[in-house]
């Protein structure tokens, strides 16, 4: 596996030091300065029983708004990288640093509610087998992010997803499975993959890295999910437990780096953990279908782009 060298983070220290965390939360930002800062007010409202300490990571943002919420929250831990080098490779740096007995991935987009993080940390401490867990995310209208609970994107199940029958047909276990439209949104079950939004983890289950870097924005929740699995570990999706997920506030996913990423992810996954279950027509078929889908919303965005 070829890996981009990570640069080191230059910051400075916290003025506060937690001796034994019960949780790390790391939090990455790149020019999302009210977001992230709505974000890091939630964290530390809600952190107020727990030992935890926060890391924030600027992954090279280009507006001096790493250093302002620096300067304003000097309870964290503030890790600045002189660019951007992808969502997983700038979760690593911090998680690197974490004493916590977990460790918390968190969107800079989101906002903590419903005293998820005590709430989420006794689940694992109550469940030892339970390696990751995630909570239900609302986005800003109150509805569902399909993507805080999935099942692994095999071939037959990103096929039913991408023809829209996941839609069609939210019932049914065969063509619904992908975002598992078919189970209730308030109940506590386990499931393949959730979102890297909000993915807390037990320090002790998490693989060297953890993120896989191969992956610059977009899959790498999915394979770390996908790894915890395969050691035997649960992942669980808890929905009893909800917060707010401003979904889309720190990218625009019409601008083609993004469309590209997106589609890159699903190559990358399906090479690192699929390609030797299938037959080479088949193969053929995704990396044909993946980028036949890449193309087509790069020139609806194109179309989008020269009429507005």
């Amino acid at each position: 596996m070829t890996r981009t060298p990570t640069p080191e983070p230059s910051g400075r220290p916290p003025r506060q030091v937690v001796e034994q965390p019960d949780l790390s939360v790391i939090v990455v930002h790149y020019n999302t300065e009210e977001l992230t800062r709505a974000c890091l007010n939630s964290i530390r409202a809600e952190a107020r029983d727990l030992a935890c300490e926060v890391f924030l990571v600027d992954n090279g943002s280009s507006d001096g708004s790493g250093e302002r919420l620096a300067a304003a929250n000097d309870w964290l831990h503030f890790l600045r990288l002189e660019r951007g080098v992808g969502f997983g490779a700038a979760n690593n740096v911090a998680a690197r640093l974490a004493r916590g007995r977990h460790v918390l991935f968190l969107n800079s987009d989101t906002e903590v509610q419903n005293d998820a993080l005590r709430r989420v940390v006794a689940f694992l401490d109550e469940h030892p087998r339970a390696a990751l867990a995630g909570c239900r995310l609302l986005k800003g209208d109150g509805t569902l992010d399909s993507a805080c609970r999935r099942s692994f994107p095999t071939p037959s199940v990103s096929l039913w997803k991408m023809l829209g029958l996941n839609r069609l047909f939210p019932r049914s276990r065969r063509f619904a499975a992908y975002d598992l439209r078919y189970l209730p949104q308030d109940e506590r079950y386990q499931v393949d993959s959730l979102v890297g939004a909000f993915l807390m983890a037990r320090r002790a289950d998490l693989p060297a890295g953890p993120f896989d870097e191969d992956y610059f924005f977009y899959g790498e929740d999915i394979d770390l999910c996908y790894l915890v699995k395969q050691r035997g570990r649960e992942v669980w999706y808890l929905g009893d437990i909800s917060m707010l997920h401003r979904k889309g506030g720190t990218t625009n996913k019409r601008e083609p780096w993004v469309i590209f990423h997106f589609h890159d992810s699903m190559r990358i996954f399906y090479n690192k953990h699929y390609r030797g279950r299938y037959t080479l027509p088949l193969t053929i078929l995704v990396f044909t279908g993946i980028y036949l889908r890449m193309a087509v919303f790069l020139l609806m965005n194109l179309f989008k782009t020269r009429r507005s």
